[in-house]
């Protein structure tokens, strides 16, 4: 936490409801001290019904540079900016708002960008791969977006998305489908077979007695799967799919590769380079006592024919 805070000190506010759980207020105010830099920044809960007159009024004071949006608030701070970079657009929601030189805001989302480092940080491949998404909401969607924006080469090649909505996962896909190179459907099912990336972006595993989300023992020898839940992990389906040999990572990585993003975005270019080379110390702050070990020696894909 920063140390000392004076009438110079940068506010950022992270809006959410709630925010008890919230992980990036220890996260950003560790590099803050970390990289000198005199901020910090502050959970607030703001009711849902409150949220835009909130979001306003917050940037009326001049030593507020920025947010970092929790949910529920992601998709309604979309209407409420100057302008949104192109992932806040196509997925109709954003996680970051910055004030620029004109006084204007603006926002993006780097969920989908922090989800891209975590599976090159496990050497997990997805380019020119078929993925199967499980739900379609706001992360979903800033999943699908980041894996289509590279085309079938340096993007996924086949994306399908599973949600019990159906009708929610066909709105996300065929938005995607139109907006972008790769071919992204809508399935009827949550069977693996076929696929060699199972993302998880439901809640399923958040207690301990949930349903899994899929069937671990129906995926494919070679395939990998990452759970984007951050409580309770590793949950009962990372567990699972460890169990039977495969490559199965918890969303922890998800959000530590957004940090780069979100520094950059606030200006501080200097601390963003330096988070890129190193964030072992923010590992340390939100992995499990169960998965430290993980934080030194990753458990890296290795494709079966060099395993």
């Amino acid at each position: 936490m920063t140390t000392s805070i004076s009438g110079s000190t940068l506010a950022y506010l992270i809006p959410g409801d709630p925010v008890r759980n919230v992980r990036l207020p220890r996260m950003f105010n560790a590099a803050f001290e970390r990289f000198g830099i005199d901020a910090v920044l502050v959970p607030v809960q703001v009711p849902l019904r409150d949220f835009a007159v909130f979001f306003k009024s917050a940037f009326l004071a001049r030593n507020v540079r920025g947010m970092v949006i929790a949910p529920p608030h992601k998709p309604l701070a979309v209407d409420l900016l100057d302008g949104c970079g192109l992932f806040g657009r196509v997925a109709g929601s954003v996680n970051v708002v910055r004030r620029i030189e004109n006084s204007e805001l603006e926002g993006d989302l780097f969920d989908g960008e922090g989800l891209l480092g975590a599976l090159d940080h496990f050497n997990i491949p997805f380019r020119g791969k078929r993925v199967l998404i499980l739900g379609a909401g706001v992360s979903a969607a800033a999943i699908g977006v980041a894996l289509a924006e590279g085309g079938t080469v340096d993007g996924a090649e086949h994306i399908a998305f599973y949600d019990t909505s159906a009708g929610r996962a066909a709105g996300v896909a065929a938005k995607l489908d139109a907006f972008f190179d790769a071919n992204v459907v809508a399935v009827d099912s949550n069977a693996p077979e076929g696929y060699d990336l199972v993302i998880n972006a439901t809640p399923l595993g958040l207690d301990e007695a949930d349903a899994l989300p899929v069937d671990v023992a129906r995926m494919d020898s070679h395939a990998a799967l990452f759970d984007i839940l951050l409580r309770n992990q590793p949950t009962p389906l990372v567990r699972a799919a460890r169990a039977r040999g495969l490559n199965a990572q918890a969303g922890f990585e998800m959000l530590i590769q957004q940090m780069p993003h979100y520094f950059g975005y606030f200006g501080h270019k200097d601390a963003a380079e330096a988070l890129r080379k190193d964030a072992d110390f923010l590992r340390e702050l939100i992995y499990p006592p169960a998965m430290h070990a993980e934080i030194t020696q990753p458990l890296r894909y290795q494709s079966p024919s060099v395993a």
